[in-house]
């Protein structure tokens, strides 16, 4: 009879894990062209097991003069469907890191999108938001 060992593995991410190139933008312009709010992220998302993923990168902006208080700007995440979670900077404080370990739905994407308080009574307008589909 013949004796079988049973030795550990080390455990791999599957191969439809991937981390992305993740980069995120929100421009606003004047009547005449000139830019007057650009926000972007540029980074990486990647999966952390099933549930969970992270991302890190920088956050940066430029807010024109002459708005009547100080500017921010901020970059929100969430998985997909989910709730949205912000990190926030002052305009002229940008570029920032962030760095970010989320939970997510089995398998889940990841969503962002960045902003800035560009819009009415200083509230927040934001770019379109981007879909990365991290897998496992």
């Amino acid at each position: 009879m013949a004796a079988v060992a049973l030795l550990p593995m080390a455990s791999a991410a599957p191969a439809s894990a991937q981390t992305l190139p993740a980069h995120v933008w929100y421009v606003q312009q004047d009547g005449w062209g000139n830019t007057k709010y650009d926000v972007t992220f540029n980074g990486i998302v990647s999966p952390d097991g099933p549930e969970h993923y992270t991302i890190d990168g920088e956050l940066d902006g430029y807010c024109s003069h002459g708005a009547a208080t100080r500017q921010s700007v901020t970059f929100g995440y969430r998985n997909w469907n989910g709730t949205w979670h912000y990190k926030s900077a002052w305009c002229d404080e940008t570029p920032v890191h962030i760095s970010v370990r989320g939970t997510r739905h089995d398998g889940g994407s990841v969503e962002m999108l960045v902003g800035a308080t560009s819009g009415v009574f200083n509230l927040y307008d934001y770019g379109p938001v981007e879909f990365y589909k991290i897998g496992y």
